[in-house]
């Protein structure tokens, strides 16, 4: 990948070149480290603040009672001989931070949550079935509040920001659905 975009980008430079908007280029390539500057450190703002309020959550225990609502429904789409307590805690708390919309403070929880998997896993190269379904609940991401986007639409100037919330229900909760039926038909099939 990084091949093609080294061609790209030197083949950009070339046409630029040749047909004379190289300050053009120039200019957009300012302009480009400038607003992703921005952005980073909007986002990376955001991500404290978040990541310290789950901080808070998790020393007060707050999330972790969150997490325990999820507990249930872990129990019925993982293999609970293949499950252990901690990892079960690890993502449940994931899942409590991503329906909340922050995704990245759920980043921990979920890298936590692997690990504890890859433990119970009893062939090392290949994913379990809890694997596959904890990365699919992870791509899935189902988010009552996606602060990421509020956030950035609201950085861009959106009217709205906020008005994604619906559809962003609905694509996930269909993809989570889809999801969930694939793996289980596969898990049965192999």
């Amino acid at each position: 990948m990084s091949k093609i975009w080294a061609f790209m980008i030197i083949f950009s430079i070339v046409i630029a070149f040749f047909t004379g908007y190289t300050e053009n280029v120039i200019t957009c390539i300012m302009d480009s480290g400038k607003n992703a500057t921005e952005n980073v450190i909007s986002l990376i703002a955001m991500t404290c603040f978040w990541s310290g309020i789950f901080n808070i959550f998790e020393n007060t225990k707050a999330i972790s009672k969150f997490g325990n609502f999820f507990k249930k429904f872990i129990y019925k789409l993982f293999d609970k001989k293949e499950l252990s307590e901690k990892s079960v805690e690890y993502v449940s708390m994931n899942i409590a931070s991503n329906v909340l919309g922050v995704g990245n403070a759920a980043t921990v929880n979920g890298i936590k949550a692997m690990e504890e998997l890859q433990k119970e896993n009893p062939i090392k190269e290949l994913p379990n079935d809890n694997i596959a379904t904890f990365v699919l609940l992870n791509t899935a991401s189902v988010q009552l509040i996606p602060t990421s986007m509020i956030a950035l639409r609201a950085l861009y100037g959106s009217q709205n920001p906020s008005s994604i919330i619906y559809p962003v229900w609905i694509v996930t909760f269909i993809a989570l659905i889809v999801g969930i039926i694939s793996i289980k038909i596969l898990n049965k099939k192999m």
